[in-house]
């Protein structure tokens, strides 16, 4: 199977009249389904298949980043996805296993599409929201830039990323917090977390 994955005649886009080339969707289709026969490993075998995909994608230069999931689609349709696995092995069936995959790439990059569009839309109205506020300031603003990055954080660990003091840090959570951007997640007085919720509920859809 490595092999197969390293064959310069695979994994990339085929070319009219050229012979033993194959698109590099149907590759990483090839892969995946022999992975799951051989299933290497006592336990996670499906996790690894899965992550597998996505690192093909990137090692193909098909994604420069793991932007997309098929594995979403893979779990939302798992007794399709192990009946047409088990074709594969048991009739040969490669094509209709092959059509299920790009189906679930296709319906894989629309979901990514919206995810991205309504990201981008969260985090640009959050930003204005934050430049509208009179109380905004320099850390206040470096922090909500900072929020897709760590999502979820201490006042101590925003300290730390903006080189500041403690009170100043402080002072940027409670800024973001006052403005409904971030909440905090345990209740405490001392160790709290705080939690860019509505981005982390996008990234979970």
């Amino acid at each position: 199977m490595e092999k197969f994955i390293h064959d310069r005649s695979v994994g990339r886009p085929a070319v009219q009249g050229e012979e033993g080339t194959l698109p590099a969707l149907v590759v990483i289709a090839l892969v995946h389904a022999q992975f799951e026969t051989i299933h290497p490993f006592l336990d996670g075998n499906g996790r690894i298949g899965r992550l597998l995909i996505s690192a093909l994608f990137e090692d193909m230069g098909v994604l420069p980043e793991p932007l997309m999931y098929v594995s979403g689609f893979l779990k939302q349709h798992q007794m399709e996805y192990y009946r047409l696995l088990s074709g594969v092995r048991k009739d040969g069936d490669w094509e209709s296993w092959i059509a299920f995959f790009l189906e679930g790439v296709c319906v894989a990059v629309t979901d990514a599409e919206k995810s991205i569009v309504q990201i981008a839309t969260l985090v640009a109205a959050d930003r204005r929201k934050l430049l509208e506020s009179p109380k905004v300031n320099a850390p206040a603003y470096r922090l909500c830039e900072l929020l897709p990055m760590m999502p979820r954080f201490t006042v101590e660990r925003v300290r730390k990323v903006l080189e500041t003091t403690f009170p100043t840090a402080n002072a940027a959570v409670k800024t973001l917090q006052e403005l409904g951007l971030i909440g905090e997640t345990t209740g405490n007085k001392k160790n709290r977390i705080f939690s860019y919720s509505a981005y982390i509920t996008l990234l979970s859809q």
